[in-house]
């Protein structure tokens, strides 16, 4: 008997966006959050795949990089509507990136892995998106933002 090999099936991204789960309704924002999401997914696929630790290193700087510049635009505009609750969302920003450069510092010690940094932002910036960015979304559309 003959049987055909199927094709493999394509790998799912590492952080598959999907605007019903993650989006917050506010279109340039949506864009910045799934730009983050290419980025994990980016380097989970680096790690998994290339094992290259110098590429892991450089978008693992370059997605630190555009989380900070992404929270830099959405405290800009929280402010700039008068979102009321700017203040704990700013200092949630915050501690994110502290974490998020220790975690990069260990990775460049060699004392954790590379698929640290992809699983905790991935573990953050989910609920973080459908909690607290939702929230300051909804403020913002109510004052004309979209």
């Amino acid at each position: 008997m003959w049987f055909s090999k199927s094709a493999p099936e394509p790998e799912v991204p590492f952080f598959a966006w999907s605007s019903e789960e993650h989006s917050v309704g506010v279109t340039v924002f949506d864009q910045e959050h799934q730009r983050l999401a290419t980025l994990m997914s980016q380097i989970h696929a680096t790690v998994k795949e290339k094992r290259d630790r110098a590429l892991t290193l450089k978008l693992m700087e370059s997605l630190i990089h555009e989380t900070r510049a992404h929270f830099d635009h959405e405290e800009r505009v929280m402010e700039e509507a008068g979102f009321p609750e700017r203040e704990a969302h700013v200092a949630e920003h915050s501690a994110l990136i502290e974490h998020a450069k220790v975690r990069l510092q260990l990775f460049r010690n060699g004392a954790i892995g590379a698929l640290v940094m992809p699983n905790f932002l991935k573990a953050w910036l989910i609920p973080h998106m459908q909690i607290m960015d939702r929230k300051y979304a909804a403020f913002l559309r109510r004052h004309g933002v979209r």
